[in-house]
């Protein structure tokens, strides 16, 4: 069974790394700006062994802005992802995005883009639709697919043993505290809770958080709980104020943690926080869900 690692504690990054005995295979490159400081830690791991593939939990910025500086050290890494985030790199209008929200990151944390970075390497080599298993040499990988933060997300079991979710389930904040995270669907989310919860998974990790321990009932339902509060937290956000912007204010009070580690732009929770309050409102106006009050 290959050994599972979280590179980017010290920003509440995203980057993962599975090495087995012969093949190492990477998670989320991360945060562009912290992108030669990844490479850093994965040699300290590896040495002088390649990178021989990367999987993409979903496509944004925060995740996948350090790919091209992980193809410059290792081109010939293949690079997998959702069928659908192929699509949204084949868009210049979310390049751009990426670039900008990249280097707004970079610029929070006191830096700058390297000066030869393109997002043009920001590509798949191969598209997951979910339910797949890769064998990357002696790294198996399953893809879960996991929709509900983003329409490309997808998790992974390695080895039958580590589930790396995506953050369609969720995330945990510095007050270890639930965080929702649903920004196209909250009855998908908690349909892609009950997915993880059924991968037999031993050990569950996130991204921005690392390993959270044993994949215990009692933890999933510790997510599935948090999910519902959290709609209801929004719905009375919905209720108590009248205009989008006086929502966004609320959202920003009750979720957004500026001091977080790393520093995520406000731009990029204003975003979420606004998907996640349209999906509220369609969900909860246009069907009868469990969630509905």
């Amino acid at each position: 069974m290959s050994q599972f690692y979280y590179l980017n504690d010290e920003i509440l990054g995203s980057c993962h790394l599975a090495v087995g005995k012969r093949n190492t295979v990477l998670f989320d490159p991360g945060m562009a700006w912290y992108g030669e400081k990844t490479v850093e830690k994965i040699k300290e791991i590896i040495g002088d062994r390649p990178i021989d593939a990367v999987f993409l939990t979903h496509s944004h910025y925060d995740h996948v802005g350090a790919l091209p500086v992980i193809k410059k050290y290792w081109p010939d890494a293949m690079v997998f992802g959702a069928a659908y985030a192929g699509r949204v790199f084949s868009k210049l209008s979310a390049k751009r995005l990426i670039r900008e929200l990249s280097a707004s990151a970079a610029q929070l944390n006191g830096t700058a883009l390297p000066d030869d970075y393109s997002t043009r390497a920001i590509q798949l080599d191969q598209m997951l639709i979910g339910g797949e298993t890769i064998n990357v040499g002696d790294v198996c990988v399953q893809s879960i697919k996991t929709v509900g933060h983003t329409k490309d997300c997808l998790s992974y079991l390695i080895d039958g043993h580590d589930l790396l979710a995506s953050e369609t389930i969720g995330s945990i904040n510095t007050e270890d505290d639930y965080m929702p995270q649903f920004l196209v669907s909250c009855e998908e989310a908690m349909k892609s809770i009950d997915s993880c919860r059924n991968s037999g998974a031993k050990k569950l990790w996130l991204t921005h958080h690392g390993e959270v321990g044993e994949a215990t009932p009692e933890l999933w339902q510790w997510f599935e709980d948090g999910l519902t509060a959290a709609k209801s937290r929004i719905l009375e956000i919905i209720r108590d104020n009248e205009t989008p912007e006086e929502q966004l204010k609320a959202m920003e009070a009750v979720f957004w943690r500026p001091e977080k580690k790393g520093g995520w732009p406000q731009k990029a929770f204003d975003l979420n926080a606004e998907s996640m309050l349209k999906t509220i409102k369609s969900e909860n106006f246009l069907s009868h869900s469990k969630f509905t009050k």
